[in-house]
């Protein structure tokens, strides 16, 4: 499955959302929201290909691929933007995507969910 890249979903997000906000800001967010992803959907997860995550920061190589499928890249797009947004006071630009992500971010959940059982699930037997 094709994962995306810090470099591509920044300049993804770029080209949808023109900001002021450095680079350094949104390897933070992207940082964030795979930690939250890896904490709370990845981690106790049968056959899952991850086994940690250390987050990004200023020094993470542009390659490095992100926790998400590139197929559900929008839940970072939102998620950078509902940042941004909430950052400018831009409350019912925030509110609009913080919908988007949390739309975007339940899809990828129950498409993992369908896709991986947890690790207390796989060991139950009938």
């Amino acid at each position: 499955m094709k994962k995306i890249t810090l470099n591509e979903i920044i300049t993804y997000f770029d080209s949808q959302v023109p900001n002021q906000y450095s680079r350094e800001n949104k390897v933070e967010w992207l940082s964030e929201i795979d930690e939250m992803i890896y904490e709370l959907i990845i981690k106790d997860r049968e056959n899952s290909e991850i086994s940690s995550f250390n987050g990004y920061n200023a020094d993470t190589d542009d390659e490095t691929e992100l926790l998400v499928p590139a197929m559900f890249k929008d839940l970072y797009r939102y998620y950078i933007e509902k940042n941004v947004y909430y950052s400018n006071r831009e409350i019912n630009a925030f509110n609009n995507a913080a919908q988007l992500f949390e739309m975007n971010y339940e899809n990828y959940f129950a498409w993992y969910n369908r896709n991986h059982k947890t690790a207390t699930t796989a060991q139950f037997q009938i």
